[in-house]
């Protein structure tokens, strides 16, 4: 619903949407939830460390503090965020990490959010718009960030319901694994990566295959899964489950325990958001969620592979894991 105003203004009423994603603006409640790590050099300050302690932090932008958005049409009566000309002005989290230097990259605090992602084909002023789930970095004294890409997140909605709280409500809350000690419940939890770091980190911590160049395995979402050796556990019945699927996956492909096997992302995705949701009752009886959790994965492994399109995305081949 739109109504035009004045000066050739459109004014868009709230909980506007592109490509089925909310789009982001100074009206909307959108924000980027600890993108992480955000290293910034902390006091005190000595003559063993002049610059401060170097301390990774969550940082947050809120899209309440737009900038240099839309000037003709607007959503809620306020500027909308697009491609190349918005930014968040401030974000917050790092405010601890006041020493002289700063961010170790930007040497900033509190510094500026810029948005990496947008929409292909829904423009406002000529220019794409943000959406929910579009990705973005903070921290920022230039174009360069302080953070990895992590979402941008609006008011993600899959068949009518917010993806945030819809997600929460079944006591599943997405992070990057770095920031697992902030979710999960330490000794009783293991953070879990929704889509499993095997299939583009062939040896863990060895960096990724080639066409997921971006990818790292400390800024891929994860979950949280009760954890345990048992195979009752959360994370022993998913990890059973991804087993099983390598081996018949290798015998089908001749490929033996550890030789070169691959599929395609889209093939590797869907299995494991099968596994993850037999492993969580409560997932497995939302499909909302199950598309949420979907959502969530793709936008992050568009950033990783540099993909624009789903379709291509989809064909990008991994690895399947030695068994």
């Amino acid at each position: 619903m739109w109504r035009r105003t004045l000066c050739n203004e459109i004014r868009l009423v709230s909980n506007v949407f592109a490509n089925g994603l909310e789009i982001s603006g100074k009206a909307v409640n959108a924000q980027t939830i600890a993108a992480f790590p955000d290293v910034c050099f902390t006091p005190p300050e000595n003559p063993a460390t002049p610059p401060g302690v170097p301390i990774p932090y969550p940082s947050f932008g809120m899209a309440s503090d737009t900038e240099q958005g839309t000037s003709t049409v607007k959503i809620g009566g306020k500027t909308v965020n697009i491609k190349n000309k918005s930014d968040l002005s401030k974000t917050s989290g790092t405010e601890a990490g006041c020493a002289a230097k700063k961010g170790v990259i930007t040497s900033k605090n509190t510094g500026k959010e810029y948005f990496n992602s947008w929409s292909n084909n829904v423009k406002f002023d000529g220019e794409p718009v943000i959406r929910n789930t579009d990705l973005a970095t903070n921290n920022h004294a230039s174009p360069i960030g302080n953070t990895p890409p992590w979402v941008h997140i609006a008011s993600l909605s899959v068949g009518g319901q917010n993806c945030l709280a819809l997600l929460a409500s079944i006591d599943i809350h997405v992070h990057p694994y770095d920031e697992a000690d902030n979710h999960c419940k330490k000794g009783k939890q293991q953070s879990d990566h929704v889509i499993q770091n095997a299939f583009f980190e062939p040896e863990r911590g060895g960096g990724p295959i080639g066409a997921f160049r971006r990818y790292t395995e400390g800024d891929a979402p994860c979950i949280c899964l009760n954890d345990g050796k048992k195979k009752t556990t959360q994370h022993g019945k998913k990890s059973r489950k991804q087993i099983k699927r390598a081996a018949a996956q290798r015998r089908a492909e001749g490929a033996g325990k550890s030789g070169a096997c691959s599929q395609t992302y889209e093939e590797a995705r869907d299995a494991e958001l099968q596994h993850t949701a037999e492993s969580l009752p409560k997932l497995a009886a939302s499909p909302d969620a199950q598309e949420c959790l979907k959502a969530i994965c793709d936008t992050y492994f568009k950033w990783a592979t540099r993909k624009r399109s789903q379709d291509r995305l989809n064909e990008v081949k991994c690895d399947v894991p030695k068994v």
